[in-house]
Parts: structure tokens; sequence; C-alpha cells
């Protein structure tokens, strides 16, 4: 299936009964609802789909497109409009994608294949913001010259990942869009999240190393999402900001271990 084939598939999924869509220009949402869960997940776990939705949210000026279910209050997904910047990097994506999928020929099949596994070896991070403070340079150079580690600068008032190294994102099963947009408070335990915040309160400023469970690709609100127990030590980070101190903290994840759904979660 080419890019053309993905937007009329998506559209006619849309137009299917028990599917809504209702656009919001006042609260600059673009709101849709699906007939079940399992409709809901496809759509939001289908890469193409993203893409064109995020494009079509940023079309109608909304800052993001929900996808919910029949019958529920919120939203059980989150797809971020896309940016003037990452626009035209959608657009390229879908065509180099129509165009790769139109070509039969083995060798060329052989060359896609060498160039997907050099893209896995290279170094490298995400970023979620083209502007950052100067004082933070430091951290990403450090981010950059070590790509092995599994490194995530986050910002402390939103709990809003920033940059996260190439190793982080493949140990979260994230991709590079969802990476840099996930919130730590979507994904912790709230037990182990609270534990976290006393534990900066106490040692923020010479940093600390603590085991906390939380979902890998998924929010936690998400039934299916994969939890795991991770170890990873923060460093702290103040930066004066304005008329304001705001704090940034560097994970390094020390361990990953797959475990099972905790029976309470918050």
């Amino acid at each position: 299936m080419d890019a053309i084939e993905d937007s009329s598939a998506l559209w006619a999924l849309l137009c299917k009964p028990g599917w809504e869509i209702k656009p919001n220009p006042v609260k600059h949402l673009l709101k849709i609802k699906a007939p079940d869960y399992q409709e809901a997940l496809m759509l939001y776990t289908n890469t193409n789909y993203r893409k064109f939705l995020a494009m079509w949210a940023a079309s109608l000026d909304c800052t993001c497109a929900l996808i919910g279910i029949q019958g529920m209050r919120g939203s059980a997904f989150k797809i971020l409009a896309a940016t003037p910047a990452s626009q035209q990097k959608l657009y390229e994506d879908l065509i180099f994608a129509s165009l790769r999928k139109s070509i039969s020929c083995d060798s060329e099949r052989l060359v896609d294949r060498e160039f997907e596994n050099d893209i896995s070896k290279y170094s490298g991070f995400y970023i979620a913001e083209t502007c950052l403070h100067p004082e933070l340079r430091p951290i990403v150079d450090e981010i950059f010259s070590n790509p092995d580690k599994k490194l995530a600068l986050t910002r402390m008032s939103d709990n809003l990942q920033l940059i996260v190294s190439a190793s982080a994102a493949r140990a979260m099963s994230s991709d590079s869009q969802d990476v840099v947009r996930r919130r730590t408070t979507d994904f912790w335990h709230a037990r182990d999240y609270e534990c976290f915040l006393r534990m900066f309160k106490q040692d923020g400023g010479a940093g600390f190393e603590i085991t906390y469970q939380a979902t890998t690709n998924l929010p936690k609100i998400n039934p299916l999402a994969p939890w795991a127990r991770f170890t990873t030590s923060y460093r702290f980070f103040e930066i004066d900001v304005g008329d304001r101190t705001e704090v940034y903290r560097l994970g390094e994840g020390k361990d990953i271990t797959l475990i099972s759904r905790p029976k309470v979660v918050s």
C-alpha cells in the first residue's frame, strides 16, 4: 500500500458506521470517536495514518487530534499537529514511502535493506524543541557524545522529555515522534512518581538513582501498555529563564526489565 492508498484507506475507515469526526476550531482540537477501543488503537498505531492526522490537524489550525471511544469522556490517544517545520518532512516521508513501494527490483530492495541497517548504526538523538537555552549546550553535547548511553533530558515543570538518545528511545520501544512528547506522569506508576518527588526534594542537588515501574511505548491508561521496571540515575540542573528558574533533569537508564501489569495503577 503506497501513500495515496494509505490516505484513501484512512478516509474509508473514518466513513464507516460508528466513527465520528468533530473538528473544534474554538478549542483548536480535531476530535475523532472510534466505535471501540481496538479500532481506536488500530488507528493510533498505524504510522502513516498518524502522519496524515497530524497534517490534517495542522491544516485545520488545531493543536492536536484526539482519538476517543464512543460513550467515554476524554481521549484514549493524542496526536500532536504537524508543525510548519515538520510538515514538509512528513510530506517527504510519505512520498518517499510511496516511491519505495513502487520499486520491485531485487537490487533496489537490497539497497533499501542496507540503507535501513546503516540508519540503526548512526549515533544521534531525538529533539522536541528547536530553541534551547545556551546553558543547556553542555548537556546536549553530553547526549550527542554518548550514543550508547540511554540518556533523556526532561523539563521538571511539565515533565516533558526534550532530548532523548536513540539508545533510550529503543529501550522504551518508542519512535522518534513519540519519544520526545512523553510526559513522566503519563507513563510512571503514580506511587513511584511520588517517591521520585520526595527524593528530589531531599537529594535533588546531589542527584540520585531510583528504580520505578512505568509503561514503555504506550501511556499507562492504555490497558494494552507493556510495563517494565526501570533503574535510572538522575542529575538536576537549574537554569535562569527570564524572571524564573527552570529545573531540568538528565536521566541515564541503567536497567530495564519487563514485568506484568501492576495490580494498582493510578
